[in-house]
């Protein structure tokens, strides 16, 4: 007597799975899509996303990925909020009691995670920043940053280190700007993998230094002194494979 049929996508035909069982398939297969789909943008860009190669890659079939995930940007926007959530989950694991090192922790983890998949995420960094189809992503990435951010300058406000005439909402965007120029560079070729988090973190030790007071401005001094060297320009600096045009 012939069992149940396996399916392409890894569901069983003819048999209705115990909930929690459905609900794990369909995470493992929802992950098998979005891991699939930073491959495919890390190899040929965004527009060469197809829901059909990406149905075939994953396992899976194209009613699948619009059932689990949805369209094509919709995709994009899934991985996003998965990236999101893993920067936001390893900030709360490293995140230490000296309010420097928190703001600085921000820089440390998005690095980390921009060096996971360096392929996928210049492609990801340069669509951010000429795609319109893109501005739902742009928007939450930018806000998560902002709120790690100003958690980080508040430890900073409440343990008495920043100068008395230093707005804590106005460093917020300096430093979100100083990590999105470093991040662009990298995506741009400018940037080798190695000079990522040294220019990084120098930036936001140098606006740091000049807001704070006390231990932490020494601190950060310290940290910048040390990181100068690296952060210095290459003479002649490799660069990293560009990402392809837009289409």
């Amino acid at each position: 007597m012939r069992g149940p049929s396996a399916c392409r996508d890894g569901t069983t035909a003819g048999r209705v799975l115990p909930v929690e069982l459905r609900t794990r398939h369909m995470a493992e297969r929802r992950e098998r899509i979005l891991s699939a789909a930073r491959e495919i943008i890390g190899e040929r860009g965004y527009a060469g996303l197809s829901m059909r190669d990406l149905a075939r890659q994953s396992r899976v079939t194209v009613p699948t990925i619009y059932n689990l995930v949805g369209s094509k940007d919709e995709v994009l926007l899934a991985a996003a909020d998965e990236q999101t959530a893993r920067f936001v989950a390893e900030l709360e694991e490293s995140r230490g009691e000296d309010p420097t090192e928190r703001v600085l922790a921000v820089h440390e983890a998005c690095v980390r995670e921009l060096l996971r998949q360096p392929p996928y995420y210049r492609e990801f960094l340069m669509l951010l920043v000429t795609s319109e189809a893109a501005g739902r992503v742009r928007g939450r990435v930018a806000r998560a940053l902002a709120v790690e951010l100003a958690r980080g300058i508040d430890a900073l406000s409440g343990a008495g280190a920043l100068a008395d005439w230093v707005e804590p909402a106005a460093l917020v965007p300096l430093l979100q700007r100083n990590l999105n120029m470093a991040s662009l560079q990298w995506a741009s070729g400018d940037l080798a993998d190695a000079k990522l988090r040294p220019v990084a973190l120098y930036g936001a030790c140098c606006i740091l230094a000049g807001a704070t007071r006390g231990r932490s401005r020494d601190e950060l001094l310290r940290r910048a002194a040390e990181l100068q060297s690296a952060a210095r320009p290459s003479a002649a600096a490799p660069r990293a494979a560009a990402p392809r045009s837009r289409g």
